[in-house]
């Protein structure tokens, strides 16, 4: 039997169509919720009484999101101007929401920089965005905090 190796959660990445080689603090979500029909109320009851329930797949709730932390860094904009992209015209972006969706991962590694796990996520945008207070009194680096939109979310690995 092979030995099994714990995955540290500190080794990771995540990259987008275009947009690599950032310094990407956390990600603190991946997640999607299935819906299910038909399991609400009994479908039918049988000879000698026997009830019949059916539980069946209705899609998901939502789409799959995540939503990552990425250090600002002077100069580079290009999470903060795909979201500009995607954006309507009347909220200030671009207006360009189906053509800038892109694909991305998140890539998790062990502790020798292999790639050990690996979640595709298939024509996202950017749904929020928040950026880290700014104190006198802090010592922390600057982030800014995107949640992001998925049309599918795919562990291959």
């Amino acid at each position: 039997m092979a030995e099994l190796q714990p995955i540290p959660t500190s080794r990771f990445y995540v990259e987008f169509d275009g947009i690599t080689e950032k310094l990407v603090k956390s990600v603190t979500e991946a997640t999607f919720t299935g819906q299910t029909q038909g399991h609400e109320k009994p479908l039918a009851s049988t000879k000698g009484g026997k009830t019949l329930w059916q539980s069946t797949s209705a899609g998901f709730e939502e789409n799959p999101n995540i939503t990552f932390e990425a250090y600002i860094v002077e100069g580079d904009m290009d999470f903060y101007n795909w979201m500009l992209a995607t954006m309507p015209k009347s909220e200030g972006g671009q207006g360009k929401w189906s053509e800038n969706r892109k694909n991305g991962s998140i890539v998790a590694y062990d502790s020798g920089d292999n790639e050990v796990m690996r979640w595709n996520l298939t024509k996202c945008w950017i749904k929020s965005y928040k950026v880290s207070d700014f104190s006198a009194e802090s010592n922390e680096l600057a982030v800014e905090t995107y949640e992001v939109i998925a049309e599918e979310m795919v562990r291959v690995s």
